[in-house]
């Protein structure tokens, strides 16, 4: 009504803010309503995660400059011009940058692998939909005559591969559907490299360091061990621990003195979902950051056979590019995590071994 009776001047004068915040207003409704009108497709979501991303990137940088007082935060929150569904989207798609799937590690001993365990025990998550109910599972199955030692050991599957207790869904889907495969196996190794910082030291400092040597003495393994837990009687255990994770996840071999590695090979399933973990978010990564990192590090996977499968994703659409000019080595991920394990494991059952 105060509109209506405004005169032209007033008007003029007084309403140059105001037009601009209905116009932008209009402009992301008119967005919204175009997205939403398209075919429901892969493209119309990730359009849709766009604008909820770009709102609030702009909310952070807003909130950023403004000066932040009592009333500031009694007023109706910045996203208010967005219905429900909108504003929901927009605060999941902010979710995984503030709460990230794997957190800083605490160090800890590590005495027991449990790989054996894991192998046989990660792909039956797929018949649970709550951490208790799958925790119960793990109790019940995992091999161990103590009800205590059941116990913790469940605490310890949950703990190193599910991390927050989270059933992960693409970690959940990954292992059903590579049950029995060495792809299993070399994403579980990765897994509990992320989640136990001796066995990520030993890779990284120990073992990657003596691949010109074919492999390293178990004595050196327990000496960087007891330098790393001085005061601990668990070290011989301990060494003998990240020893059978290597063996039994087949990522090297082993004698009554030795650890003996190479370079390897791995599957494109393994390659893809590694892949993805490491960088969780659709962008341009450099070579560097892949080469450098632990699927060269850890896994010990040839740079060489891992620029092959960027090439392989690149044809199976699961990367949007894969550019190589003269040192400007790059590739650009196309798909979050969760949509990028999805459309993974739906390639042929041969690129799953």
């Amino acid at each position: 009504m105060a509109r209506s009776l405004a005169t032209p001047r007033t008007r003029s004068k007084n309403s140059k803010d105001s037009i601009s915040i209905e116009s932008l207003v209009e402009t992301l409704r008119s967005l919204w309503r175009s997205v939403e009108a398209q075919e429901d497709t892969p493209v119309r979501a990730k359009l849709k995660m766009d604008i909820a991303r770009s709102i609030n990137l702009l909310k952070g940088r807003i909130e950023k400059g403004i000066k932040a007082t009592a009333s500031l935060h009694q007023e109706r929150p910045l996203l208010s011009g967005l219905d429900e569904s909108e504003a929901r989207l927009a605060k999941t798609t902010k979710q995984p940058h503030t709460k990230p799937r794997f957190t800083e590690p605490v160090a800890r001993i590590y005495d027991k692998d449990l790989v054996e365990h894991a192998l046989d025990q990660i792909p039956e998550a797929i018949n649970f939909t709550d951490i208790d109910s799958y925790r119960n599972h793990l109790v019940e199955k995992i091999r161990f005559n103590s009800l205590a030692t059941r116990q913790r050991a469940a605490s310890y599957l949950i703990g190193r591969y599910f991390p927050g207790e989270v059933l992960h869904r693409d970690l959940v889907e990954f292992a059903a559907k590579t049950v029995g495969k060495p792809a299993l196996s070399d994403v579980l190794f990765y897994l509990t490299c992320r989640m136990e910082p001796i066995v990520a030291s030993v890779a990284d400092e120990v073992v990657f360091p003596s691949l010109p040597e074919g492999g390293v003495a178990r004595i050196r393994i327990q000496e960087f061990v007891q330098a790393r837990f001085p005061a601990s009687k668990s070290v011989s255990d301990m060494t003998q621990a990240i020893v059978r994770t290597f063996e039994r996840f087949r990522i090297g071999t082993s004698t009554r003195t030795r650890l003996n590695v190479s370079l390897r090979e791995g599957s494109l399933a393994a390659f893809g979902y590694v892949l993805h973990l490491e960088f969780p978010e659709p962008g341009m990564y450099s070579f560097e950051r892949l080469f450098n990192g632990p699927m060269h590090r850890w896994l010990l996977w040839d740079q060489q056979w891992m620029t092959r499968q960027l090439y392989l994703l690149r044809e199976a659409g699961l990367l949007s590019k894969v550019s190589e000019i003269d040192r400007m080595r790059q590739f650009t991920t196309k798909y979050p995590l969760e949509e990028g394990v999805r459309r993974l494991l739906g390639l042929p059952q041969e690129a799953l071994a």
